[in-house]
């Protein structure tokens, strides 16, 4: 029984830790701390990943130098605002891209878009917000739900959204479509982000490769994804840390999707001091590839000597175990992110026994595949191949290579790096 009390107050203190952030107004409308303001120096190149919440739904990522802004919104809006936006585009240095969801006015800002496009080297959304942007002549990109594409060291693909609340008002000369609006995976050298944009729930939310951050909209409004569905999501992804998005930014009691509570997430969210009540303008550390270190409790064999070679993308620990006239025994042991080149075995097969974590496996002319722990892949003779760990999970495995009268491996060229970060959806 104390036990129990104790779990129970553990949770109340970190819920009342993140409520005590949140402030009100006079109307009671939630809103977030104070603004922090940054400038030049937040887009300079780093070792890390930072995520800054820009207001509404809007957020800045700078991953290692490159810079990508999602549906911000920083001038012009035609509602009044209880935040003052932490940058304004006049301040902003330089940016690889802007990420647009879909065409409400809150996340595709066009006087705020017109302001970056000085700065600013490509702008993406759907095909449909693509032509508005033509229209504006910025420099833009319109992709289908099934696309992925790079943004420097960033994989970007899109994921399916349901927004078509035009339709039903009727009082627009086109009719709208589900492929309209998108949300975007983010994979980032330090992590996935997913930033599902405005959207009723759907199915296809509890099956995404799974994120280390949410851009958590829980606006408890029929277009978006509600409050009740919001906690499944979360919930579904229990190591995700939610990033609270679209509330406390537009100055509208009364309207649904403007004015989302915190408090209403309390004793709902497994794992709550993952959920973050940020300050527009405040910076957020990204870090999962760190969390997916490699540890010696994960081991079952001596982790051997880091390798140190061009064929490898990262740090890889690679033990030779057994070796004999008929075949070689050895563990290779991929940190996130690490995986080889291209190769073959000539005149030799090779069975790889997957002993933890997750990676990737292809063959020439085969899709990537993820493997897992207990996994058995077998390689036959001169077959090009390449495998290593995830970008946001460590690979540990055992390879047992036939001997052949020639050399053991041969180097075929790099892995494309879009096709290793893509995720599997």
């Amino acid at each position: 029984m104390r036990v129990l009390k104790l779990i129970i107050l553990l949770c109340l203190s970190v819920s009342s830790g993140l409520t005590a952030q949140v402030r009100y107004t006079e109307k009671g409308q939630a809103m977030p701390p104070a603004t922090q303001h940054f400038g030049k120096e937040a887009f300079a190149p780093s070792n890390q990943t930072v995520i800054r919440w820009l207001g509404n739904a809007g957020f800045f990522i700078n991953s290692r130098g490159t810079c990508i802004m999602a549906d911000p919104l920083l001038v012009g809006f035609d509602m009044p605002l209880l935040i003052e936006p932490p940058i304004s585009p006049k301040e902003i240095p330089a940016l690889d891209a802007v990420l647009i969801t879909h065409s409400d006015n809150d996340h595709f800002s066009k006087l705020t878009c017109e302001q970056l496009s000085t700065v600013c080297k490509a702008f993406h959304s759907t095909v449909y917000v693509d032509s508005l942007m033509q229209n504006m002549r910025l420099p833009s990109f319109g992709h289908s739900l099934t696309d992925t594409f790079q943004i420097k060291d960033i994989v970007v693909s899109l994921t399916p959204a349901w927004h078509t609340w035009q339709n039903e008002l009727g009082d627009f000369n086109r009719t709208f479509k589900r492929e309209d609006c998108c949300g975007f995976l983010i994979q980032t050298a330090d992590g996935l982000i997913w930033a599902p944009g405005d959207s009723r729930f759907l199915p296809e939310f509890l099956h995404l490769p799974a994120p280390d951050a949410i851009f958590f909209d829980f606006s408890d409004d029929g277009w978006h994804i509600g409050l009740e569905n919001a906690v499944k999501v979360a919930n579904a992804y229990p190591d995700a840390q939610l990033l609270l998005s679209h509330w406390g930014t537009v100055d509208a009691p009364d309207m649904k999707p403007f004015n989302a509570d915190p408090k209403d997430l309390e004793g709902r969210i497994v794992n709550p001091e993952r959920m973050h009540v940020l300050a527009p303008g405040e910076a957020f550390v990204l870090n999962a590839a760190q969390k997916n270190k490699i540890k010696m409790e994960d081991m079952i064999f001596n982790p051997g000597k880091k390798a140190i070679s061009e064929h490898y993308t990262g740090d890889v620990c690679i033990s030779g175990l057994l070796r004999n006239t008929g075949y070689d025994i050895s563990q290779l042991a991929f940190e996130a992110g690490c995986h080889n080149d291209w190769h073959i075995h000539p005149d030799a097969s090779q069975v790889l026994l997957i002993l933890d974590g997750e990676g990737y496996y292809q063959e020439e002319g085969k899709p990537k595949r993820v493997i897992r722990k207990g996994d058995v892949i077998k390689t036959e003779p001169n077959v090009k191949h390449w495998h290593g760990a995830t970008p946001n999970s460590h690979l540990i495995h055992l390879s047992i290579t036939d001997r052949a009268e020639k050399e053991h491996i041969q180097w075929h060229g790099k892995a494309d790096s879009t096709e290793y970060l893509k995720p599997i959806k």
